[in-house]
Protein backbone atom coordinates (compact mmCIF):
# COMPACT_ATOMS: atom_id res chain seq x y z
CA UNK A 1 0.00 0.00 0.00
CA UNK A 2 1.47 3.30 -1.09
CA UNK A 3 0.69 6.75 0.20
CA UNK A 4 1.87 10.25 -0.63
CA UNK A 5 2.39 10.94 3.09
CA UNK A 6 2.05 9.09 6.40
CA UNK A 7 1.39 10.91 9.68
CA UNK A 8 1.96 9.02 12.94
CA UNK A 9 -0.26 10.39 15.71
CA UNK A 10 -3.96 11.25 15.82
CA UNK A 11 -3.71 14.24 18.12
CA UNK A 12 -3.89 17.92 17.31
CA UNK A 13 -0.37 18.14 15.86
CA UNK A 14 -0.73 15.14 13.57
CA UNK A 15 -4.21 16.00 12.34
CA UNK A 16 -3.22 19.63 11.73
CA UNK A 17 -0.28 18.44 9.63
CA UNK A 18 -2.54 16.07 7.70
CA UNK A 19 -5.11 18.81 7.07
CA UNK A 20 -2.44 21.18 5.72
CA UNK A 21 -1.16 18.43 3.43
CA UNK A 22 -4.54 17.58 1.93
CA UNK A 23 -5.38 21.26 1.54
CA UNK A 24 -2.12 21.63 -0.41
CA UNK A 25 -3.24 18.91 -2.82
CA UNK A 26 -1.49 15.88 -1.27
CA UNK A 27 -4.69 13.86 -1.08
CA UNK A 28 -3.35 10.36 -0.45
CA UNK A 29 -2.48 10.98 3.21
CA UNK A 30 -3.02 8.46 6.02
CA UNK A 31 -3.02 9.25 9.75
CA UNK A 32 -2.11 6.35 12.05
CA UNK A 33 -3.47 6.40 15.61
CA UNK A 34 -2.71 3.43 17.89
CA UNK A 35 -5.91 3.89 19.92
CA UNK A 36 -8.64 6.41 19.12
CA UNK A 37 -8.32 10.06 18.21
CA UNK A 38 -7.48 12.37 21.14
CA UNK A 39 -6.61 9.39 23.38
CA UNK A 40 -3.17 10.80 24.17
CA UNK A 41 -2.07 14.14 25.56
CA UNK A 42 -4.58 16.01 23.40
CA UNK A 43 -7.56 14.53 25.21
CA UNK A 44 -6.28 15.50 28.66
CA UNK A 45 -5.21 19.03 27.70
CA UNK A 46 -6.63 22.02 29.57
CA UNK A 47 -7.58 23.66 26.27
CA UNK A 48 -5.91 26.98 26.98
CA UNK A 49 -4.88 28.95 23.89
CA UNK A 50 -3.00 32.10 24.77
CA UNK A 51 -0.25 34.19 23.23
CA UNK A 52 1.68 34.78 26.47
CA UNK A 53 4.32 32.09 26.07
CA UNK A 54 7.33 34.31 26.92
CA UNK A 55 9.33 33.11 23.92
CA UNK A 56 8.88 34.80 20.56
CA UNK A 57 8.81 31.65 18.42
CA UNK A 58 6.08 30.19 20.61
CA UNK A 59 3.93 33.29 20.30
CA UNK A 60 4.40 33.25 16.52
CA UNK A 61 3.30 29.60 16.41
CA UNK A 62 0.26 30.39 18.52
CA UNK A 63 -0.73 33.22 16.19
CA UNK A 64 -0.64 30.69 13.36
CA UNK A 65 -2.74 28.38 15.53
CA UNK A 66 -5.30 31.14 15.99
CA UNK A 67 -5.64 31.50 12.21
CA UNK A 68 -6.10 27.76 11.80
CA UNK A 69 -8.69 27.67 14.60
CA UNK A 70 -10.66 30.43 12.89
CA UNK A 71 -10.77 28.37 9.70
CA UNK A 72 -11.86 25.26 11.56
CA UNK A 73 -14.57 27.20 13.42
CA UNK A 74 -15.96 28.52 10.14
CA UNK A 75 -15.80 25.12 8.45
CA UNK A 76 -17.56 23.43 11.40
CA UNK A 77 -20.25 26.14 11.51
CA UNK A 78 -19.40 26.91 15.12
CA UNK A 79 -19.65 23.35 16.47
CA UNK A 80 -16.02 23.83 17.42
CA UNK A 81 -14.91 27.25 18.68
CA UNK A 82 -12.49 29.11 20.91
CA UNK A 83 -14.25 30.66 23.91
CA UNK A 84 -12.63 34.02 24.76
CA UNK A 85 -11.92 34.30 28.49
CA UNK A 86 -8.70 36.32 28.28
CA UNK A 87 -5.26 35.53 29.63
CA UNK A 88 -3.99 37.33 32.71
CA UNK A 89 -0.43 37.20 34.04
CA UNK A 90 0.02 38.79 37.47
CA UNK A 91 3.51 39.45 38.85
CA UNK A 92 5.41 41.11 41.65
CA UNK A 93 7.63 44.17 41.36
CA UNK A 94 10.73 42.15 40.38
CA UNK A 95 9.05 40.85 37.22
CA UNK A 96 7.46 44.05 35.93
CA UNK A 97 10.20 44.72 33.39
CA UNK A 98 9.73 41.25 31.85
CA UNK A 99 5.99 41.77 31.55
CA UNK A 100 6.40 45.21 30.02
CA UNK A 101 8.93 44.11 27.40
CA UNK A 102 6.90 41.07 26.39
CA UNK A 103 3.72 43.12 26.23
CA UNK A 104 5.45 45.35 23.69
CA UNK A 105 6.56 42.30 21.70
CA UNK A 106 2.98 41.03 21.54
CA UNK A 107 1.64 44.42 20.46
CA UNK A 108 4.29 44.58 17.73
CA UNK A 109 3.00 41.18 16.56
CA UNK A 110 -0.56 42.51 16.41
CA UNK A 111 -1.83 41.09 19.71
CA UNK A 112 -4.14 43.15 21.88
CA UNK A 113 -1.89 43.10 24.98
CA UNK A 114 -2.85 45.43 27.83
CA UNK A 115 -0.57 46.26 30.74
CA UNK A 116 -2.42 46.76 34.01
CA UNK A 117 -1.38 48.45 37.23
CA UNK A 118 -2.61 47.14 40.55
CA UNK A 119 -5.37 49.75 40.49
CA UNK A 120 -6.59 49.02 36.95
CA UNK A 121 -6.34 45.28 37.66
CA UNK A 122 -8.61 45.71 40.67
CA UNK A 123 -11.08 47.69 38.56
CA UNK A 124 -11.20 45.04 35.84
CA UNK A 125 -11.41 42.09 38.26
CA UNK A 126 -13.02 43.53 41.40
CA UNK A 127 -13.31 40.17 43.18
CA UNK A 128 -9.62 39.36 42.87
CA UNK A 129 -7.13 39.83 45.69
CA UNK A 130 -4.30 41.94 44.24
CA UNK A 131 -2.64 43.05 47.47
CA UNK A 132 0.60 41.25 46.58
CA UNK A 133 0.52 42.12 42.86
CA UNK A 134 2.56 44.93 41.31
CA UNK A 135 1.06 44.71 37.81
CA UNK A 136 -0.27 42.43 35.11
CA UNK A 137 -0.43 41.69 31.41
CA UNK A 138 -3.86 40.98 29.94
CA UNK A 139 -4.66 39.61 26.48
CA UNK A 140 -8.47 39.64 26.28
CA UNK A 141 -8.75 37.78 22.97
CA UNK A 142 -7.10 34.62 24.31
CA UNK A 143 -9.38 31.78 25.34
CA UNK A 144 -10.11 28.12 25.96
CA UNK A 145 -11.40 25.30 23.81
CA UNK A 146 -12.37 21.65 24.12
CA UNK A 147 -9.36 19.70 22.78
CA UNK A 148 -11.40 16.60 21.78
CA UNK A 149 -13.83 18.87 19.88
CA UNK A 150 -10.93 20.40 17.95
CA UNK A 151 -9.55 16.94 17.27
CA UNK A 152 -12.79 15.67 15.79
CA UNK A 153 -13.30 18.86 13.78
CA UNK A 154 -9.81 18.48 12.29
CA UNK A 155 -10.45 14.79 11.62
CA UNK A 156 -13.71 15.57 9.86
CA UNK A 157 -12.00 18.10 7.63
CA UNK A 158 -9.17 15.69 6.81
CA UNK A 159 -11.69 13.01 5.83
CA UNK A 160 -13.90 15.40 3.86
CA UNK A 161 -10.91 16.58 1.82
CA UNK A 162 -9.82 13.06 0.87
CA UNK A 163 -7.46 12.07 3.68
CA UNK A 164 -7.55 8.71 5.47
CA UNK A 165 -7.50 8.07 9.22
CA UNK A 166 -6.77 4.66 10.70
CA UNK A 167 -7.64 4.27 14.38
CA UNK A 168 -6.42 1.24 16.32
CA UNK A 169 -3.43 1.00 14.00
CA UNK A 170 -0.13 1.81 15.64
CA UNK A 171 3.24 2.35 14.01
CA UNK A 172 5.85 -0.22 15.05
CA UNK A 173 8.77 1.45 13.36
CA UNK A 174 9.76 3.64 10.44
CA UNK A 175 11.06 1.80 7.41
CA UNK A 176 14.40 3.34 6.39
CA UNK A 177 16.72 2.50 3.54
CA UNK A 178 19.90 4.34 2.53
CA UNK A 179 19.14 7.08 5.07
CA UNK A 180 15.75 7.75 3.49
CA UNK A 181 12.28 7.16 4.93
CA UNK A 182 10.50 4.48 2.93
CA UNK A 183 7.32 4.09 4.96
CA UNK A 184 5.98 2.71 8.23
CA UNK A 185 5.80 -0.87 9.48
CA UNK A 186 2.63 -1.89 11.36
CA UNK A 187 2.14 -4.46 14.12
CA UNK A 188 0.95 -7.08 11.63
CA UNK A 189 4.13 -6.75 9.56
CA UNK A 190 2.57 -4.71 6.77
CA UNK A 191 4.68 -1.84 5.50
CA UNK A 192 2.87 1.24 4.28
CA UNK A 193 5.11 2.80 1.66
CA UNK A 194 5.77 6.53 1.46
CA UNK A 195 8.71 8.86 1.03
CA UNK A 196 7.10 11.35 3.42
CA UNK A 197 6.71 10.38 7.10
CA UNK A 198 5.72 12.78 9.88
CA UNK A 199 6.02 11.63 13.51
CA UNK A 200 3.72 13.57 15.83
CA UNK A 201 3.01 10.96 18.49
CA UNK A 202 3.68 12.98 21.64
CA UNK A 203 5.06 11.00 24.56
CA UNK A 204 5.44 7.90 22.35
CA UNK A 205 7.70 9.64 19.81
CA UNK A 206 10.99 8.49 21.26
CA UNK A 207 9.83 4.86 21.46
CA UNK A 208 8.92 4.86 17.79
CA UNK A 209 12.22 6.42 16.78
CA UNK A 210 14.24 4.04 18.97
CA UNK A 211 12.44 1.09 17.40
CA UNK A 212 13.67 2.49 14.08
CA UNK A 213 17.30 2.66 15.31
CA UNK A 214 17.03 6.43 15.71
CA UNK A 215 16.91 8.57 18.84
CA UNK A 216 16.25 12.08 20.14
CA UNK A 217 16.80 13.87 23.45
CA UNK A 218 13.36 13.44 25.01
CA UNK A 219 12.27 12.53 28.53
CA UNK A 220 9.00 12.47 30.43
CA UNK A 221 7.66 14.59 33.24
CA UNK A 222 4.52 14.33 35.36
CA UNK A 223 1.87 16.98 35.78
CA UNK A 224 -0.92 17.01 38.35
CA UNK A 225 -4.08 18.98 37.59
CA UNK A 226 -6.66 19.78 40.26
CA UNK A 227 -10.21 20.94 39.57
CA UNK A 228 -12.17 23.19 41.93
CA UNK A 229 -15.61 24.76 41.64
CA UNK A 230 -16.50 28.45 41.89
CA UNK A 231 -19.44 29.03 44.21
CA UNK A 232 -20.45 32.51 43.04
CA UNK A 233 -22.15 32.20 39.66
CA UNK A 234 -22.09 35.98 39.23
CA UNK A 235 -18.28 35.73 39.09
CA UNK A 236 -18.08 32.97 36.49
CA UNK A 237 -17.53 35.42 33.62
CA UNK A 238 -14.76 37.12 35.61
CA UNK A 239 -12.40 34.13 35.74
CA UNK A 240 -9.61 34.58 33.18
CA UNK A 241 -7.00 32.06 32.17
CA UNK A 242 -4.49 32.93 34.89
CA UNK A 243 -0.73 32.70 35.22
CA UNK A 244 0.02 33.77 38.77
CA UNK A 245 3.71 34.66 38.77
CA UNK A 246 3.55 35.72 42.42
CA UNK A 247 2.33 32.40 43.82
CA UNK A 248 3.52 30.06 41.07
CA UNK A 249 0.20 28.62 39.89
CA UNK A 250 -1.64 28.35 36.58
CA UNK A 251 -5.45 28.28 36.62
CA UNK A 252 -7.60 27.62 33.55
CA UNK A 253 -11.42 28.10 33.49
CA UNK A 254 -12.01 25.27 31.03
CA UNK A 255 -15.75 25.42 31.77
CA UNK A 256 -17.79 28.18 33.43
CA UNK A 257 -17.87 27.49 37.16
CA UNK A 258 -14.76 25.30 37.35
CA UNK A 259 -11.04 26.00 37.45
CA UNK A 260 -8.36 23.49 36.45
CA UNK A 261 -5.08 24.37 38.15
CA UNK A 262 -1.46 23.22 38.23
CA UNK A 263 1.63 24.41 40.07
CA UNK A 264 5.28 23.48 40.42
CA UNK A 265 4.58 21.17 43.35
CA UNK A 266 2.71 18.99 40.86
CA UNK A 267 5.20 19.11 37.99
CA UNK A 268 8.40 17.07 38.11
CA UNK A 269 10.48 14.65 36.06
CA UNK A 270 8.98 11.19 35.87
CA UNK A 271 10.90 8.16 37.16
CA UNK A 272 11.68 6.00 34.10
CA UNK A 273 9.75 2.99 35.42
CA UNK A 274 6.62 5.13 35.99
CA UNK A 275 6.77 6.46 32.45
CA UNK A 276 7.34 2.97 31.01
CA UNK A 277 4.37 1.50 32.91
CA UNK A 278 2.13 4.30 31.70
CA UNK A 279 3.24 4.04 28.08
CA UNK A 280 2.85 0.25 28.16
CA UNK A 281 -0.82 0.81 29.03
CA UNK A 282 -1.12 2.94 25.89
CA UNK A 283 -2.22 5.99 27.84
CA UNK A 284 -0.73 9.25 29.11
CA UNK A 285 -2.83 9.26 32.28
CA UNK A 286 -1.06 7.99 35.39
CA UNK A 287 -2.83 5.27 37.35
CA UNK A 288 -0.40 4.99 40.22
CA UNK A 289 -1.41 3.73 43.67
CA UNK A 290 1.81 4.15 45.63
CA UNK A 291 2.03 6.10 48.88
CA UNK A 292 4.60 8.42 47.30
CA UNK A 293 2.23 9.32 44.46
CA UNK A 294 -0.63 9.88 46.91
CA UNK A 295 1.60 12.21 48.93
CA UNK A 296 2.58 14.18 45.81
CA UNK A 297 -1.07 14.51 44.86
CA UNK A 298 -2.03 15.67 48.36
CA UNK A 299 0.74 18.30 48.45
CA UNK A 300 -0.24 19.70 45.06
CA UNK A 301 -3.95 19.84 45.90
CA UNK A 302 -3.38 21.48 49.29
CA UNK A 303 -1.20 24.18 47.76
CA UNK A 304 -3.48 24.80 44.77
CA UNK A 305 -6.58 25.19 46.92
CA UNK A 306 -4.82 27.72 49.17
CA UNK A 307 -3.42 29.61 46.18
CA UNK A 308 -6.78 29.89 44.42
CA UNK A 309 -8.61 30.94 47.57
CA UNK A 310 -5.99 33.64 48.12
CA UNK A 311 -6.18 35.07 44.60
CA UNK A 312 -9.94 34.63 44.07
CA UNK A 313 -10.89 35.68 47.58
CA UNK A 314 -14.40 36.94 46.68
CA UNK A 315 -15.29 34.11 44.28
CA UNK A 316 -16.17 31.47 46.88
CA UNK A 317 -13.68 28.82 45.77
CA UNK A 318 -15.16 25.53 46.95
CA UNK A 319 -13.33 22.28 47.67
CA UNK A 320 -11.54 19.99 45.24
CA UNK A 321 -13.90 18.27 42.83
CA UNK A 322 -11.49 16.38 40.62
CA UNK A 323 -7.90 15.54 39.74
CA UNK A 324 -5.86 13.86 37.06
CA UNK A 325 -2.16 13.34 36.44
CA UNK A 326 -0.44 12.62 33.16
CA UNK A 327 2.84 12.36 31.28
CA UNK A 328 4.42 15.20 29.34
CA UNK A 329 7.35 14.98 26.94
CA UNK A 330 10.23 17.41 27.44
CA UNK A 331 13.66 18.36 26.10
CA UNK A 332 16.84 19.69 27.75
CA UNK A 333 15.87 23.33 27.15
CA UNK A 334 12.12 22.81 27.57
CA UNK A 335 11.47 23.85 23.96
CA UNK A 336 10.02 21.49 21.36
CA UNK A 337 11.69 19.55 18.59
CA UNK A 338 10.22 20.53 15.23
CA UNK A 339 11.51 19.84 11.75
CA UNK A 340 13.43 17.34 9.62
CA UNK A 341 15.33 14.52 11.24
CA UNK A 342 19.04 15.26 10.74
CA UNK A 343 19.97 11.71 9.71
CA UNK A 344 16.99 10.59 7.60
CA UNK A 345 15.55 12.43 4.62
CA UNK A 346 11.79 12.34 4.21
CA UNK A 347 11.27 12.16 7.97
CA UNK A 348 9.94 15.06 10.06
CA UNK A 349 9.35 15.16 13.81
CA UNK A 350 7.21 17.35 16.08
CA UNK A 351 7.29 16.65 19.82
CA UNK A 352 8.39 17.97 23.22
CA UNK A 353 5.53 20.45 23.60
CA UNK A 354 5.56 19.99 27.41
CA UNK A 355 1.82 20.28 27.97
CA UNK A 356 1.29 23.22 25.62
CA UNK A 357 0.40 21.15 22.57
CA UNK A 358 -3.15 22.45 22.17
CA UNK A 359 -2.11 26.06 21.68
CA UNK A 360 1.06 25.41 19.66
CA UNK A 361 -0.04 22.16 18.01
CA UNK A 362 -1.85 23.47 14.92
CA UNK A 363 1.04 25.85 14.23
CA UNK A 364 3.56 23.03 14.66
CA UNK A 365 1.49 20.75 12.41
CA UNK A 366 1.39 23.46 9.74
CA UNK A 367 5.18 23.81 9.95
CA UNK A 368 5.70 20.04 9.61
CA UNK A 369 3.44 19.95 6.56
CA UNK A 370 5.39 22.82 4.99
CA UNK A 371 8.65 20.91 5.47
CA UNK A 372 7.09 17.80 3.90
CA UNK A 373 5.99 19.92 0.94
CA UNK A 374 9.51 21.25 0.46
CA UNK A 375 8.56 24.76 1.58
CA UNK A 376 9.67 27.12 4.32
CA UNK A 377 7.14 27.20 7.18
CA UNK A 378 5.28 30.42 7.96
CA UNK A 379 7.09 30.52 11.33
CA UNK A 380 10.87 30.17 11.52
CA UNK A 381 11.28 27.15 13.82
CA UNK A 382 15.02 26.73 13.25
CA UNK A 383 15.64 27.28 16.98
CA UNK A 384 13.61 24.10 17.53
CA UNK A 385 15.60 21.93 15.13
CA UNK A 386 15.42 18.23 15.93
CA UNK A 387 19.16 17.51 16.08
CA UNK A 388 20.25 20.31 18.40
CA UNK A 389 20.93 17.91 21.31
CA UNK A 390 22.97 14.76 21.71
CA UNK A 391 20.40 11.99 22.12
CA UNK A 392 22.85 10.04 24.28
CA UNK A 393 23.44 12.88 26.71
CA UNK A 394 21.71 12.84 30.07
CA UNK A 395 19.64 15.78 31.26
CA UNK A 396 17.03 16.76 33.80
CA UNK A 397 13.78 18.40 32.77
CA UNK A 398 13.46 21.88 34.28
CA UNK A 399 9.86 23.02 33.96
CA UNK A 400 10.56 26.28 35.81
CA UNK A 401 11.90 27.78 32.57
CA UNK A 402 8.36 27.76 31.17
CA UNK A 403 7.36 30.73 33.34
CA UNK A 404 10.26 33.08 34.22
CA UNK A 405 8.68 34.61 37.32
CA UNK A 406 9.71 34.74 40.94
CA UNK A 407 6.80 32.64 42.19
CA UNK A 408 7.72 29.75 39.91
CA UNK A 409 11.46 30.10 40.54
CA UNK A 410 10.94 30.05 44.30
CA UNK A 411 8.80 26.92 44.13
CA UNK A 412 11.30 25.19 41.85
CA UNK A 413 14.09 26.01 44.29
Amino acid sequence: MKFDAIVIGGGIVGLSAALCLVEAGIRDVVVLEHRILASGGTGLGTGSVHTQRWFATDSDLILRTRRILARVTEASHGVFQLFPVGRLTVVGEADMATVSSYGQHLRDAGVNAIELTRQTLRQRFPGMNVSDVAGALYTPDDGVLYPPALTWALAGLVRSKGGTIWEGVGAERIAISSSKARGVELANGDVLESDRVIVASGVWTRRILQASDLDIALKHSITHNTVVTVGRKDRWTEVPSLLDGVQGVIAIPRNPGTIMAANKAGEYQSPPDTADRTLDMMTVELREHSEAFAAEKHTQQTQVLAQLRHRYESYDIRGISGHWAGLLDGTPDNHPLVGPHPDVSGLWVGCGLTGYGVQRGPGVGEALAAFALGKDPAVDVSLYRVGRFDANGDFKINLSTDNPFEGFKNMAA
